[in-house]
């Protein structure tokens, strides 16, 4: 079994306060692990449903199991010759071969990947060759939990059947099919009692403006709010009885773009490394970067207080601006014109 909490900050936290996930919750960060290959995700949650006593984890696990083998082995076939494999290449979607058979596409796509150093993918398109081959099942789905309902046919518009997404050493990362729609439904990521995208209430000890790296992406940034802040917001949708899913475990970080602008991100807190931009010597983007970093710390660290835009705002934009002129980016931001304090530089 692979680290659950990629965070070894949060992880730490965990262990002071003696907080423990529920083998169910575990199955919830498994499928959602970032970073993962498809077959130590699977296999993952083989061995949760190995070892758990909880008869509905087990048995959701088994239902995710027993789909995603009959998705993948569904995906390999192509007996009548209704489909044809498309090989892309993954970074910019760019096709580099056509095949009537799985494994053939398969084996092709082994070869480019190793020759050229690149990702790729196999998609799985249908044929259209007859008038009932442009009635298809509906790609895009809307969640009947915020009341958002789709049709189950629409018009074909050469969007695949299904799809795996390779690395350079031929293992699947990513697969999706929509090739079995009764066993689909069985384990619907939109049922609120399936694991898949359960939400889950889990602390945050974290505060406002601590500097942290996201541990999925490598990128840095400033956290733009504060474990009482997650508290009330786990009471806010509690009190609301609103719909969330896993997506919705998510914090606000500031992350600083080479045009100077702060963008902000949603970050699950359990990727989050509370941890400052290392120093390189001689690296003045770098230092430029650090002293930006350090300069919105301070701001957002204040933020409530009634002379916070006076005493720490006029330092978050000279330090943005003076990173963004390092860059050569600041020109490509049409923000800077009439920028006058800090908020204006945060989207």
């Amino acid at each position: 079994m692979f680290e659950l909490i990629p965070s070894q900050y949060m992880r730490e936290c965990y262990k002071e306060l003696n907080f423990t996930f529920t083998d169910f919750q575990k199955a919830t960060l498994i499928w959602n692990s970032p970073g993962k290959k498809r077959q130590e995700i699977l296999d993952a949650l083989k061995e949760l449903a190995a070892d758990t006593k909880d008869f509905c984890t087990k048995r959701q696990i088994q239902e995710r199991l027993d789909y995603e083998r009959k998705a993948f082995e569904k995906f390999k076939e192509n007996d009548a010759g209704k489909y044809v494999y498309v090989v892309a290449e993954r970074e910019d979607n760019e096709n580099a071969g056509f095949f009537s058979e799985y494994e053939r596409a398969f084996q092709y796509a082994k070869r480019y990947m190793k020759k050229y150093e690149v990702t790729c993918s196999i998609e799985k398109q249908r044929i259209v060759a007859a008038p009932e081959d442009e009635t298809v099942r509906n790609p895009w789905k809307g969640n009947p939990n915020l009341g958002l309902e789709t049709k189950e046919y629409c018009a074909y518009s050469g969007v695949e059947e299904a799809k795996a997404g390779f690395n350079c050493e031929g293992e699947a990362e990513y697969f999706y099919s929509r090739e079995l729609p009764e066993e689909e439904k069985i384990v619907d990521t939109y049922r609120i009692e399936r694991f898949e995208s359960h939400f889950m209430k889990i602390p945050a000890p974290l505060q406002t403006g601590c500097p942290v790296r996201n541990v999925v992406t490598g990128t840095y940034g400033i956290l733009a709010q504060s474990e009482e802040e997650w508290e009330k917001y786990l009471k806010w949708i509690e009190d609301r009885e609103l719909y969330v899913d896993f997506s919705d475990v998510q914090m606000i970080v500031f992350e600083l773009n080479e045009s100077g602008i702060w963008i902000h991100n949603h970050v699950n807190p359990l990727y989050l490394e509370v941890e400052n931009p290392p120093v390189i010597s001689g690296d003045e983007k770098q230092d430029a970067f650090r002293r930006a970093m350090e300069a919105m710390y301070e701001y957002l660290r204040h933020e409530k207080e009634e002379n916070c835009e006076a005493r720490y705002g006029g330092t978050v934009l000279q330090r943005s601006r003076e990173f963004a002129q390092i860059c050569q980016e600041e020109k490509c931001d049409r923000r800077w014109k009439d920028a006058c304090k800090a908020e204006d530089i945060m989207s």
